[in-house]
């Protein structure tokens, strides 16, 4: 049985994130993955805040060597009523005003081989069988090619994505009241293309149905995905291609970008899009990632999110190890960081599908700093800085949409959340 200082279940972003940390921090450290790389995975928009991670990672160059496409903003587009409203990313943050459009396939991969590179011991692919608590550290058994391996640690970081292995195994997955979806995506090449700087902006396509993605990434692929009600799903008898292309047919924009364009990949499902697990820490554990909560991808957080928390989950366990103490107390801290971070993002998007707050949204205003709130959430931010004139910023956004919300209702129109149309 071999030994490191930690062990890292799942080489997604988030544990490629807390292993490379740890191994610069001068901790030996195991990661098993039981998937080949490349492979396929949703989530190819990049906040901005993503960037100043990259180079604090040291992941930064790797990553723009590959030519990913650039992304400047955002634009939002409401089917109903023809408004289109773009946001670009401010200047002047301690992250740059663009990110990356990127397929998870290379961008996973560059991330756990500059893990790799920075002496992390990779196991790939390799299927964790087991894992064993007791007072002195974590036993954990696996099964690859070759056969059994078995290696014991101090640390354990569960890095597993949406199959939370601490949560499956010892706790519990809460979804998060109306924001339960089902996605259905595909890549296209020869789908319309903006020219400039709006090239890269991901578009999202509001619609009575639920919402589209619209990521253009590089070498004239676009990834697309329908956002939308499990009811929807359940109620369709026929093949998971018809569905996804119907829900194409009733979004005016999507179907129109779409003409001469051809679908180059399957058709692929992701249902339960939101939810909250627990336990995030433990004795001489903790989780990061999806393996935490998973945000509703609207404002495409879901990376960032992990790269963060495997940060933010290297730099406890450092001082853990430095301390001699791997208690649950003693990473407390580090659920409570990573709480108020996730806090303003799945409040952001329970107000977006208000038409009221929507409304509000797509006429921004800079009254008192609030357009710069919103791109502060918008950008992610919120984990690097999040000064109380953007707080209060966002309470006077907040308010603005109730007053809405209340005009709305007095002339007739719809005020419930747009999930339950």
């Amino acid at each position: 049985m071999e030994t490191f200082d930690v062990v890292v279940i799942g080489g997604g972003p988030g544990g490629s994130s807390a292993a490379t940390f740890l191994a610069d921090g001068g901790r030996r450290v195991a990661l098993f993955e039981r998937e080949r790389f490349p492979r396929f995975h949703v989530g190819e928009s990049l906040m901005p805040a993503t960037m100043l991670l990259l180079e604090q990672l040291g992941a930064k160059d790797a990553i723009v060597e590959r030519g990913f496409q650039l992304k400047y903003g955002a634009s939002f587009h409401d089917e109903e009523n023809g408004l289109t409203q773009t946001f670009y990313f401010l200047p002047g943050q301690p992250w740059p005003p663009y990110s990356y459009q990127v397929p998870r396939a290379e961008f996973d991969t560059v991330l756990l081989e500059h893990a790799r590179k920075r002496g992390v011991s990779v196991y790939q692919p390799a299927v964790v069988e087991d894992v064993a608590f007791d007072p002195s550290g974590v036993s954990v058994t696996a099964r690859d090619e070759t056969g059994t391996i078995r290696v014991r640690a101090a640390m354990l970081v569960d890095a597993t994505g949406r199959d939370a292995l601490m949560a499956s195994r010892f706790g519990q997955r809460r979804r998060i009241p109306n924001l339960g979806k089902v996605a259905l995506f595909a890549h296209f090449k020869g789908a319309a293309r903006q020219t400039g700087i709006e090239e890269g902006n991901i578009r999202i396509y509001v619609f009575h149905d639920g919402w589209f993605w619209w990521i253009p990434l590089a070498g004239d692929v676009t990834s697309v995905g329908a956002v939308c009600h499990a009811r929807t799903v359940k109620a369709w008898t026929g093949k998971l291609e018809d569905l996804f292309d119907s829900m194409i047919a009733r979004c005016r924009g999507v179907a129109d970008n779409l003409v001469g364009a051809q679908r180059i990949t399957p058709v692929y499902r992701q249902a339960n899009f939101a939810y909250d697990n627990s336990p995030v820490v433990g004795d001489r554990f903790v989780a990061v990632g999806d393996a935490i909560a998973f945000v509703d991808p609207i404002f495409s957080g879901g990376v960032y999110i992990a790269l963060r928390t495997g940060q933010l989950a290297a730099g406890a366990i450092l001082d853990a190890f430095r301390a001699g103490d791997f208690s649950k107390r003693r990473f407390a801290a580090y659920e409570r960081r990573v709480r108020r971070g996730l806090d303003p993002l799945f409040k952001f998007i329970h107000r977006y599908y208000e038409p009221a707050f929507f409304d509000t949204f797509m006429h921004p205003r800079n009254t008192l700093g609030i357009y710069e709130a919103v791109l502060n959430v918008l950008s992610g931010g919120n984990w690097v800085k999040w000064p109380w004139r953007a707080r209060i910023a966002l309470r006077m956004l907040y308010g603005i949409a109730r007053v809405n919300g209340w005009l709305r209702r007095r002339a007739g129109l719809p005020v419930e959340s747009r999930l339950e149309w």
